[in-house]
């Protein structure tokens, strides 16, 4: 302790003086006079300031890593476990508590909850301290722990300083309803945080997140936090240190595993990895990880993991897998072992042979898991395979291997259906292999419908049936039960259309209340197919043939039903049709048409009938028709064809381009529609495009000339024996694209020289924004550009310049009141008027700048007479609270004013003797408005002479 005080007196003695202190006061330089003079440093000088000044030193942890999980307990309760990684050598500053803040105004202290904490290889203690705590409402709460400092030496934070800054750890979590929604807990990050690499060698790393409530997660690359809101300063990301075209590092945000390819520099790194729980699309809870990175230059080659990547085994089978470790360096051993989800869930976890101890490779390990429904999930499972060699013989370099795993429900099976007149029977096996699950409990069935056949291959890999072009028809927890299996009756169906069913099983979480979240859909069971009788007839056409406000036509054309599926026995003639009418796209309200009847005594001698529906508004309205069939005498009324309407067009023009869309509602399936426009030239209507959807976009076009149009549709009912392909043309339909869409927005950049020393008045804000001309096609005809500015965040925008010129694109400003600080935005206007939405906005904030002297000379012969900040060191300063005190810790003057001004006399007005003096400064910055004001703590010592 004697020594760690000499030291440090002469250290802060030099901060003052050219002299050791002790020369300064007493002179002399035996050891004698040198041991006197460190009694009075300790006793008149260190004493009064020790606490003041070293505090964040000595309860310094040497956190190297570390994150928080939360679990929740209760609908508004939560269990924490704050985990670190600190530096075992620090033992005066071991931490058997820390504080967590709740994020509801409650923090408190924490005791560690593994005794001393555990020791791990290269210097490394993992401590864990466990808190509970209940929250006052179901709202989303930030949980964090802040420790003063981090260990020393990393490089690419604060170097070489990272030991003066904060660690700071938080988590982020959301409370559900647990009645509907379930509740919530963060992933369990499995692997460890601190890992080890080599000079010029791939470094590879995985969180292993492991997420009991099946959320989907997403992992980002951050910059670590000293505090809440506030990032480490002077951070560098690893690859930055020392940089170059091999250097470089990537984190895959699907299965979190970061790669850095090649580092260049021997040394300690810390990066921040957030990971984002997501339900249901939506982002409930955030992790933020703080991992330490050690980089050695080493002769070594690290081990090297052969598996596959990724399996996919249906839930009840044995997925069983081998696992090779071999290492490129001779004479090495290898250590192999695994870490992940699917060896600590509750059922039947997997296994697998951990080797105990360094072994000569190759080595192999088997991983064998014996699946049940329960370990049903929508994500895969993740296992990360560690190798270790023994390069610095407890440990070395590593490689590590992730494999996902996918469990799947199985596929229902033994699906029949069976066609009746007008709705199919659809049943299939009970029980289900999967119906008593538990934890992933068997929450409903689903029955998928298309028309027409889609026989895939069943790939084990792919759950459910999106993209596959089937439409769920019905989702339900309880089917009758008949002769033994589930039943459906599928009452949606269309006389002689061919249909096509599949099966899904639906698993799903239970909230407290038995409620589901988090489905996740089996396998498809086999497909099977039926057709319906056509015992009606098909409508085949309703094109639009002319197109007016008065006298419009639209051709209708229909097919007659199938006498075997009629059964004319039952049906005898004379028969009959009649055609029905509704005004616009609609299935309701149809009426009867006057003189649309045909009739035949037999069937045999009634025709596939058209009509021409004539005196139509056809540009202002689309038509829907159904044909009713009557028998026995044509007056019983056996049934309606499906209803077909006519294709209608629309246009909405803007800035050179028309955009087209168009409505039907048809009983066919259209595969593609063709787009005509007029050709002035000819007066004939050209193809111009295709599209496999109702909408279309035609460009280039010139503002102020008419263009014309109409769709063709080209369709089908899949039925072998009705004409195919359908084709119906919808109204012509003419438009004017005229200007009235602005340009894109541009981009904005506010530069200025803050990261320099130098007065306020020689810093300006230079504005730099993006052309939207050669961003987009709509600021073609760019004029002018608009810059606006406010004085706070959220502030009214005032415009304080407009640039004539549409290729300059840079402007300069500064307040007038001589700060910086303010927010920015841009907008680009065309030559119509048009003003863009503004450019992203930029806020500046004033960049403080305080420095003071170290020493002055109050002796009145106007030369550094007064104590005061350093000369273009002083800007965006507020006040200040400046005190000085003493050797016996006495103040002797004080002061709110920045500029200081000390005389070099105490508070009385006596002139203070030569001698060396300290000073506490709280600094108080001018900050944008709206934006918290930064306070910042100088300590130092001034030297008198006189």
């Amino acid at each position: 302790m004697f020594l760690t005080f000499q030291v440090n007196c002469i250290k802060f003695s030099k901060q003052s003086t050219s002299r050791p202190l002790f020369f300064q006061f007493w002179g002399g330089s035996s050891p004698k006079i040198a041991i006197l003079a460190m009694k009075k440093c300790f006793q008149y000088f260190l004493m009064p300031v020790l606490l003041l000044f070293f505090s964040s030193k000595l309860w310094a942890t040497h956190n190297r890593a570390g994150e928080i999980r939360v679990e929740q307990t209760g609908a508004q309760s939560v269990r924490a476990t704050i985990i670190t990684y600190t530096k075992s050598s620090s033992v005066p500053a071991d931490r058997d508590t820390l504080e967590i803040c709740w994020g509801d105004g409650i923090c408190e202290k924490v005791a560690r909850s593994n005794g001393r904490g555990e020791n791990l290889p290269n210097d490394v203690k993992r401590n864990l301290y466990v808190a509970t705590h209940t929250y006052p409402g179901r709202l989303s709460y930030r949980i964090s722990m802040t420790d003063p400092n981090r260990n020393g030496g990393v490089l690419n934070v604060n170097f070489p300083h990272s030991d003066n800054i904060p660690f700071h750890i938080q988590t982020s979590i959301s409370f559900l309803n647990t009645q509907f929604q379930g509740g919530n807990s963060t992933p369990q990050l499995l692997q460890p945080p601190i890992d080890r690499g080599c000079v010029n060698k791939l470094f590879i790393h995985n969180p292993n997140a492991f997420d009991a409530d099946g959320d989907s997660l997403a992992y980002r690359l951050i910059t670590p936090l000293q505090d809440v809101g506030s990032e480490v300063p002077r951070y560098e990301f690893p690859w930055q240190i020392t940089p170059g075209a091999n250097n470089s590092m990537t984190l895959d945000p699907r299965t979190g595993t970061l790669r850095w390819e090649k580092p260049q520099s021997a040394g300690e790194y810390n990066i921040a990895i957030q990971i984002i729980s997501y339900r249901r699309g939506i982002p409930i809870d955030t992790t933020i990880r703080d991992m330490q990175i050690l980089v050695e230059s080493c002769r070594n080659e690290p081990p090297k993991i052969e598996s596959k990547d990724k399996f996919c085994v249906i839930a009840g089978q044995q997925l069983k897998f081998d696992v090779k470790a071999t290492d490129p360096d001779v004479g090495q051993k290898v250590k192999l072992s695994a870490l992940g989800g699917p060896l600590i869930v509750p059922i039947s976890p997997a296994t697998f042979n951990n080797t105990p101890a360094f072994t000569p490779p190759p080595i192999t390990s088997t991983f064998t898991w014996n699946t049940t429904c329960e370990h049903i999930e929508e994500q895969p499972y993740s296992v990360v395979f560690k190798a270790t060699d023994n390069f610095f013989d407890t440990t070395g370099l590593v490689d590590l291997k992730l494999v996902q795993i996918k469990v799947v429900g199985p596929p229902p099976e033994n699906v029949t259906a069976q066609p009746q007149r007008d709705y199919t029977i659809i049943s299939w096996k009970k029980p289900y292999m999967c119906e008593n699950a538990q934890n992933r409990y068997f929450y409903a069935f689903s029955v998928w419908r298309k028309e027409g056949s889609n026989p895939f291959a069943l790939d084990t890999c792919t759950n459910g049936l999106d993209g596959k072009g089937y439409t769920r028809v019905v989702i339900d927890t309880l089917f009758p039960i008949i002769n033994g299996k589930y039943t459906f009756k599928d009452n949606t169906v269309q006389r002689g259309r061919t249909y096509c069913y599949r099966i899904l099983g639906h698993f799903a979480k239970r909230t407290v209340a038995n409620n589901p979240y988090n489905l996740v859909a089996s396998l498809p069971s086999e497909e099977v197919c039926v057709q319906l009788n056509r015992d009606l007839p098909l409508i085949l056409n309703t094109s639009v043939t002319e197109t007016s406000t008065t006298t419009g036509k639209i051709f209708v054309k229909w097919t007659k039903p199938i006498a075997e599926d009629l059964d004319t026995i039952l049906n005898p003639g004379p028969y009959r049709f009649q055609l029905f009418r509704a005004t616009g796209i609609t299935r309701t309200n149809l009426t009867p048409i006057v003189g649309a009847v045909w009739t035949s005594r037999y069937f045999k001698t009634l025709q596939d009938t058209i009509f021409n529906d004539n005196n139509l508004n056809t540009l202002q309205n689309a038509y829907s028709y159904k044909i009713g069939f009557y028998t026995q005498g044509g007056d019983t009324l056996l049934g309606y064809s499906e209803v077909a309407s006519s294709v209608y067009l629309k246009m909405a023009s803007t800035d050179r381009i028309n955009n087209l869309s168009w409505e039907k509602d048809v009983p066919w399936t259209n595969s593609q529609y063709v787009i005509y426009r007029r050709n002035p030239a000819t007066n004939q209507f050209d193809s111009i495009g295709t599209s496999l959807t109702t909408i279309y976009q035609d460009n280039d076009l010139t503002n102020g000339i008419e263009y014309c149009y109409y769709v063709k549709s080209i369709g089908t009912y899949g039925i072998p024996s009705v004409e195919s392909p359908l084709i119906n043309l919808s109204e012509r339909l003419c438009g004017t694209p005229i200007d009235t869409v602005p340009p894109c927005p541009p981009t904005l950049k506010v530069l200025n020289e803050c990261d320099t020393t130098g007065l306020a008045a020689n810093i300006i804000n230079k504005l730099r924004w993006t052309n939207p001309i050669y961003q987009c096609r709509n600021a073609r005809d760019l004029a002018i550009f608009k810059v606006y500015y406010t004085e706070k965040q959220g502030g009214t925008w005032k415009l304080i310049a407009t640039i004539t010129n549409r290729n300059d694109t840079t402007f300069e400003h500064r307040n007038a009141n001589g700060t910086i600080a303010g927010c920015y935005a841009v907008t680009a206007v065309d030559s119509i008027g048009n003003e863009s939405a503004k450019s992203s906005v930029v806020c500046v904030d004033n960049c403080p700048y305080y420095k003071l002297p170290n020493t002055f000379t109050p002796n009145g012969d106007g030369q550094n007479d007064l104590f005061k900040p350093m000369k273009d060191a002083f800007r965006y300063i507020e006040k200040v609270d400046f005190q000085v005190f003493n050797r016996w810790g006495q103040a002797v003057f004080q002061t709110n004013d920045p500029h200081i001004g000390w005389n070099g006399k105490n508070i009385n007005g006596d002139d203070l003797a030569t001698g060396t003096y300290f000073y506490i400064c709280t600094v108080f910055e001018q900050r944008l408005e709206g934006v918290v004001q930064k306070k910042e703590v100088l300590k130092g010592f001034i030297e008198l002479i006189r």
